[in-house]
C-alpha cells in the first residue's frame, strides 16, 4: 500500500532545494574568500620582517612569508606574475631591514 504523501513544510522545501541543488556538498566559502586570507597571509608575513629584532626572527619570518607565497601559487590563488610581485616584495622588506640593522 503507498502511504500518501503529505504536502511539504517550508523545511522539507528548503532540504530538497540544498539536496538537488547544482553546488551541493560544495565548500560555502569561495576562491575570492581563499584567495584574500592568502593575499593577507603573505601581507603580514612580509610585514613581520621588517617587525624582526634579532636573526632567528627574521629567518622565520622569511621563511613563513617564503611558504605562504608558495602555497599560494600552488593552490592557484595567485598566478606567476603576482607570485613574480610577492617574491620582489619580501626581498625589498629584508633588504630594508637588513639596511635598518646596520645603521
Amino acid at each position: 500500500m503507498k502511504k500518501s504523501n503529505p504536502s511539504k513544510t517550508q523545511f522539507d522545501i528548503i532540504v530538497d532545494a540544498r539536496l538537488f541543488a547544482s553546488d551541493f556538498g560544495q565548500p560555502k566559502r569561495d576562491f575570492d574568500f581563499y584567495r584574500e586570507r592568502s593575499i593577507d597571509q603573505i601581507k603580514c608575513a612580509i610585514s613581520n620582517i621588517s617587525k624582526a629584532t634579532n636573526g632567528n626572527e627574521l629567518v622565520i619570518a622569511i621563511a613563513q612569508a617564503n611558504a605562504f607565497i608558495d602555497s599560494a601559487y600552488h593552490l592557484e590563488f595567485i598566478n606567476l606574475v603576482e607570485k613574480v610581485k610577492w617574491t620582489e616584495e619580501l626581498s625589498s622588506a629584508f633588504h630594508g631591514s637588513v639596511l635598518e640593522a646596520s645603521l
